[in-house]
């Protein structure tokens, strides 16, 4: 469907001499072998696109060109950088004013760490991801990829009761994982013939340890969304709206228009964005090509910001208990148990939100209108023949 604007009416332009009879406007002679000149001359009509899906949503955008994903993108990290630089001051400073410690490297160190014996590193680290989300959002403003609602899905905002629904599902699976990942760790060390180690808990002050867990639970819903915005959304909405304009026909032109590359690439960044080994990495990136599969196929980032919200309540919890020997966040100590575990208990997490998405049948996809000059050919009219007398 195409709505053109009409042309401007009013008298066609005179001649300045005077004495002389009106002259047409001479068009140009020039030659337009790109066909640039055509298409800015011509008006600005709506056009309504085709369905798009959720990683290709920023192509519904009303003034969308390719460019402006990428200057987001640039924009975005900018903004954060500002907000994050303001954000450790306004809260480091009074901190060391009032602990008296001293400002030297090793403090910062420790203060950039999470550690829930230390409950200003949650605030600091917690609360400067957090900052993400009014980056993006600023981001979008200025490049006009609006409304800012299509970073969260196809329906322009969060879709509450979504998410809400897939709370449960994410804790059952978080703790099928776990579960299935220690008992696998138990078993491959017996066939080893290693002795299961005994982890000493380092000593935990109460009263901290309930501050740390208050600020856990305030900040961590806050921190994991604006993970998932960034990397499930942005990052994931601007690689589909790149690739997904591509022209390419057959099997190579449906991959690059598909889900896959925005869904892989994002992940990939998402696990070097942890301080993990191997083992950790990996469980890292299989949590996101999940999310990522799922925020695509539900058409928002709903799911994803449930299973990852939950995995971070129970991560830090652990740490609050001193599960593990360790209250603060280290190399994670994982290996092919914890792999397993992961698979069993995503699986079972992708099944009931399938099934759950299926059953309220909502939308994955949404048409919008954008501006476009693409010149639309004109039908001639045929004239009916004149009689002769």
């Amino acid at each position: 469907m195409s709505f053109e604007q009409q042309p401007p009416s009013g008298p066609q332009p005179q001649s300045t001499q005077p004495g002389m009879p009106p002259q047409p406007v001479q068009e140009s002679q020039a030659p337009d072998a790109w066909g640039w000149a055509q298409r800015a001359a011509a008006p600005i009509h709506w056009e309504e696109t085709e369905p798009l899906e959720y990683h290709r949503l920023l192509r519904g955008a009303p003034k969308y060109r390719w460019w402006k994903p990428l200057l987001a993108l640039v924009l975005a990290f900018f903004y954060y950088v500002t907000f994050t630089v303001v954000f450790s001051v306004i809260v480091m400073v009074p901190y060391l004013l009032l602990s008296g410690a001293e400002f030297t490297e090793d403090t910062l160190l420790s203060i950039a760490t999470p550690d829930t014996q230390q409950p200003i590193s949650l605030v600091i680290t917690l609360g400067s991801v957090a900052l993400m989300i009014p980056a993006v959002w600023l981001a979008m403003l200025s490049t006009g990829l609006t409304p800012i609602g299509r970073a969260w899905s196809v329906a322009l905002r969060i879709r509450w009761r979504l998410l809400f629904r897939t709370v449960i599902p994410a804790f059952v699976a978080l703790a099928v994982m776990n579960i299935v990942g220690i008992g696998v760790e138990l078993a491959l060390a017996a066939v080893r013939g290693d002795a299961t180690p005994i982890l000493e808990a380092p000593p935990i002050d109460p009263t901290v340890a309930l501050w740390s867990a208050a600020i856990i639970l305030l900040l961590v819903p806050i921190q994991a969304t604006a993970e998932e915005l960034v990397f499930r959304g942005m990052f994931m909405q601007s690689l589909g709206a790149w690739f997904g304009g591509s022209r390419a026909a057959g099997a190579v032109g449906a991959f690059l228009r598909g889900p896959w590359i925005p869904i892989v690439v994002p992940s990939l960044i998402f696990g070097f964005a942890h301080i993990y080994d191997i083992w950790g990495w990996m469980v890292v990136v299989l949590l996101a090509l999940v999310a990522g599969w799922l925020t695509w196929r539900t058409g928002g980032l709903e799911a994803a910001i449930s299973i990852h919200v939950v995995n971070n309540w129970i991560a830090f919890g652990l740490m609050v208990l001193a599960i593990g020997g360790e209250t603060k966040q280290t190399e994670s100590g994982a290996g092919p148990g914890a792999i397993i575990g992961q698979i069993v208990g995503l699986g079972l997490y992708v099944w009931w939100v399938e099934r759950i998405f299926v059953r309220k049948g909502g939308p994955r996809t949404r048409i919008d209108l954008v501006q476009s000059r693409r010149v639309i050919p004109q039908t001639p009219v045929p004239v009916p023949p004149q009689e002769t007398p």
